[in-house]
């Protein structure tokens, strides 16, 4: 499980590290077409101006992918809601690739305490049908230049549309649906499932994380040592009759609370290590939420990334 570390000065070196990474890892990058793609896994990189996107899909013919993600994710711009600090390079980034099964996972630090994501490879399913393809970015190509990071950490929503919640498969915090993470599962007539706002069967394409993940990270950290577990991305999709079911995990990401650990921190359980850095941006005084209207933080509520660096 590689593990590189680097400075980019714009979007096509940080495309460039990507594909690197990928390549000398068993990944294929096709640069006529930009797709790089492993086994069943496809996923167009792109570059606009600072941002640097992906867009998972099942295959590809030429320019045209096969039944694409409904939108492009990764790192952007244009989170520019009041208080937040603009992507601007150089950036350091964070490069972990994966197997069993197969993911790539870019995580970019800037103005030294800001993050963003982008990630593409394959969950673990479970029971359905489908080849378990995701891709999570911090944000849609096309999200609000207004908009911003709007995450509460027992999964709520807020009432503005147009802003992100960040983190992969994390009920959007408004009324629209940033579908910042979006997963390929083939059953119930649906294929690309992902994570707008909405009851239960509304949209029917509902995949959350949320629903297991919010109860345990509202009780963390734990008052007896100030540590907190690294919780699993459980993946819950929409049933009829306001339903739910665990269909898939991100074997190689945990959601946890960074209170009381630093950003790029490496944690060792065990025999496994694991690197924690902020959904967006670390604020321990409003730890639970950084509602619509403050959209510029990620309060306390972190990601965890297998490690095998140095």
């Amino acid at each position: 499980m590689p593990y590189v570390t680097g400075l980019a000065n714009s979007a096509s070196d940080l495309l460039n590290a990507v594909v690197t990474a990928g390549t000398d890892n068993g990944w294929s990058w096709d640069a006529t077409n930009s797709v790089l793609h492993k086994g069943p896994i496809y996923g167009r990189l792109s570059t606009s101006g600072l941002n640097f996107l992906v867009q998972a899909a099942l295959g590809y013919s030429g320019a045209a992918l096969d039944t694409p993600a409904v939108k492009m994710v990764g790192i952007t711009d244009r989170l520019r809601q009041s208080g937040n600090t603009l992507l601007s390079y150089p950036v350091t980034y964070h490069i972990f690739v994966h197997t069993d099964p197969d993911d790539i996972i870019l995580a970019v630090n800037y103005q030294v305490m800001w993050w963003q994501w982008l990630a593409l490879g394959q969950a673990r399913t479970f029971g359905v049908q489908g080849n378990g393809i995701w891709h999570w970015g911090t944000a849609t190509s096309d999200v609000s230049t207004n908009a911003g990071v709007a995450i509460d950490s027992n999964g709520s929503t807020g009432s503005v549309g147009g802003n992100t919640s960040g983190a992969p498969f994390w009920q959007s915090n408004d009324t629209t649906g940033v579908l910042a993470s979006s997963i390929y599962l083939d059953f119930n007539g649906h294929g690309w499932w992902n994570n707008p706002v909405g009851g239960s069967t509304s949209p029917p394409n509902n995949a959350r994380a949320t629903i297991a993940a919010g109860t345990q990270l509202t009780t963390q950290p734990n008052n007896w040592n100030g540590e907190a577990v690294l919780t699993r991305v459980h993946i819950m999709a929409a049933q009829p009759s306001s339903f739910w079911s665990h269909v898939a995990e991100l074997p190689h990401l945990r959601m946890t609370r960074n209170d009381n650990i630093d950003d790029g921190q490496i944690i060792t359980l065990g025999a496994e290590r694991w690197f924690i850095a902020p959904v967006y941006r670390k604020n321990t005084t409003s730890r639970n939420a950084s509602p619509y209207n403050q959209a510029n933080h990620s309060g306390t509520v972190a990601m965890a990334v297998r490690y095998d660096g140095p």
